[in-house]
């Protein structure tokens, strides 16, 4: 097994969407509806240029890291169950020789659609309801940053592939 600098560059990135989306946003008074999942955007960046396996191995990793940084609210092993699913599926929209802007936002778009059923259909087993305004909310904010993030992490990654050190 090699280390690559795209490797880390992932790690990086997950570790630190992780931290941002759970202790500085909610400190500087984001809503917790409005914070989007930023590491489900660098995990369909990933998955929609590798991969179906690739992408599932990277959700379970990164839901993995999810569920260790506090604050836990989910219960211990849906993060990582959605997230792989999620990088799953975002990663059988794979083409490769594809350069399309849109083909990463539909992947976006049915991982996200993954992500939040996982989060909807647990709510409604241990609460007996779910916030529909709060989960498209989530929805939104997450398709919008990542119209902003697709695009440089899709770059980035290609650009290191291309250097051959990725």
């Amino acid at each position: 097994m090699r280390i690559s600098l795209l490797g880390l560059v992932r790690v990086g990135y997950v570790l630190g969407a992780a931290l941002l989306m759970t202790t500085v946003l909610p400190r500087l008074g984001v809503p917790g509806r409005l914070v989007p999942d930023l590491v489900l955007i660098g995990v369909v960046s990933s998955a929609v240029l590798r991969g179906p396996v690739h992408g599932a191995l990277l959700g379970l990793a990164a839901g993995w890291v999810l569920e260790i940084v506090p604050p836990v609210g989910a219960p211990l092993g849906l993060a990582a169950l959605t997230l792989m699913l999620a990088g799953a599926a975002a990663g059988s929209l794979r083409r490769t020789s594809s350069r399309s802007f849109v083909r990463p936002l539909a992947a976006l778009a049915l991982a996200a659609v993954v992500v939040l059923g996982g989060r909807a259909g647990s709510a409604v087993v241990a609460e007996g309801s779910v916030d529909l305004a709060g989960i498209l909310a989530t929805l939104t904010a997450t398709l919008a940053a990542g119209l902003l993030l697709l695009p440089v992490l899709v770059a980035v990654d290609r650009a290191l592939v291309r250097r051959r050190l990725g």
